[in-house]
Formats: structure tokens, C-alpha cells, sequence
């Protein structure tokens, strides 16, 4: 099978990838969880753009809250990492994901609607490589969502963008319009926000974003 039947229950296994169904160790995804505001606000994007029934794949997805809150909302939605530990997660949970390098995504050309890149592409050293890549897969007038951490997370006390060790780069909103353009996709929207753990940072983090904000949010539609 492969994700260009509209069919598919699950996307291809990618060869050699490991399944252990019986992990339930998160590793390195211990202490990532997904902001429930911020996967309402994408999945609202997504209803805006898509007209009817569409595919979606998360790149980058860690446990696959996404893929999971995508679904339930009768949305044909996949994970993609690279992270192995996310496999056994994956399988307690009913993720339909693949174990896979963003870079060479095992799918066939122009298969997804909408792909998603949260927080991905300011770990690569060649991000133009990585949004080509999944340029690739997109239908005609397909979407990337790209959420990325601006420069300004630099001055923030709490999620500064180097305790991520894993971090290579933060982007400017001018950055990012370079980037998707030189893609060949067109901008949609970049909109900068401050994500809260509670009500109270929330709301700071509305106030705050209007000047500087700790991420954008892309929406990008590929063109040719």
C-alpha cells in the first residue's frame, strides 16, 4: 500500500523501520507535548483551505497528538519521524505514523493536501532542502503549515530557543518569506503568537506577540 490511494487506513511502512508495540518509553519525547490551542488553530486553517475531505502529513510529529485530534475530526491524517521512540507511542496510542528522514519522505509525489512542519525546520542545517521535500508531495495548490521559532525566542526566560540543544537556527518573518518563495510557494499568511502552559501566559503571550513573538506560523500554497 502507499499514501497515494485514497484507500489507505495506514501510510507504507517504511523498509527497515522498527515497531514495538510493547515500548511505551518516549525517550527524547518525554517533555514534548503539543499546545491543544495551537492544533485548534491549525486544524481551523485547514478547514478554511480544504473544501471537502483531504490528507494530511505531520512531519515531525513526536507522540502524534496531531495526527489523533486531526482524526478525530474525520481528517485522513499521518505522522512522520524520525525519532524511534516515538514507534512504541505510536502503537499504544493508534497513531498511524512512519519512522522516516524528513528529507527523503517515503511517499509518492503530490499525495497530501496539507503537510505540516511544527518546530522542524529550525533543527536542519539546509531548510530550503527540507520545505522542497515536502513541496514534493503536494497536490496541486497544496498547503504547508510551518510553525518556526522566530529570532525573538532568543530573549525569552522560559522556551529560549537554545535550550533546545537540537536547534541549529530561529528566522525572522522576512527569513521565512524567503525561504517558502525560493520553495516556489506562495505566502498565504505569517502570523507570530506566544504559546502559555496556563490561562494567565496566555494571555500574556497575546499581548507580548503583537511585538515580539516567540513562533511564527506559515501557510504557504504551492504554485506550478
Amino acid at each position: 500500500m502507499n499514501a497515494g490511494s485514497a484507500s489507505n487506513a495506514h501510510p507504507p511502512a517504511l523498509a527497515g523501520a522498527t515497531h514495538d508495540s510493547t515500548s511505551e518509553d518516549a525517550g527524547p519525547l518525554s517533555y514534548l507535548h503539543e499546545h491543544p490551542e495551537i492544533e485548534a488553530a491549525d486544524l481551523e486553517r485547514i478547514r478554511r483551505v480544504l473544501p471537502g475531505p483531504g490528507r494530511i502529513l505531520d512531519v515531525g510529529t513526536g507522540r502524534g497528538g496531531f495526527v489523533l485530534r486531526a482524526r478525530s475530526q474525520q481528517i485522513e491524517a499521518y505522522g512522520l519521524d524520525s525519532e524511534r521512540s516515538a514507534v512504541g507511542l505510536w502503537h499504544r496510542d493508534g497513531v498511524p505514523g512512519v519512522l522516516a528522514d524528513a528529507f527523503a519522505l517515503p511517499f509518492i509525489p503530490e499525495s497530501f493536501d496539507i503537510i505540516r512542519l511544527k518546530e522542524i525546520i529550525e533543527h536542519v542545517e539546509d531548510p530550503r532542502a527540507l520545505v522542497e521535500a515536502a513541496r514534493a508531495l503536494l497536490r496541486a495548490d497544496g498547503y504547508i503549515i510551518a510553525h518556526v521559532p522566530s529570532h525573538y525566542s532568543q530573549l525569552y526566560p522560559v522556551g529560549n530557543f537554545w535550550d533546545n540543544y537540537t536547534h541549529v537556527r530561529p528566522l525572522s518573518r522576512l527569513a521565512l518569506r524567503r525561504l517558502f518563495e525560493d520553495s516556489r510557494m506562495t505566502i498565504v499568511s505569517i502570523d507570530g503568537y506566544t504559546a502559555g502552559r496556563n490561562a494567565v501566559e496566555r494571555m500574556f503571550g497575546r499581548v507580548v506577540a503583537a511585538v515580539l513573538p516567540h513562533t511564527y506560523r506559515v501557510v504557504a500554497r504551492r504554485i506550478g
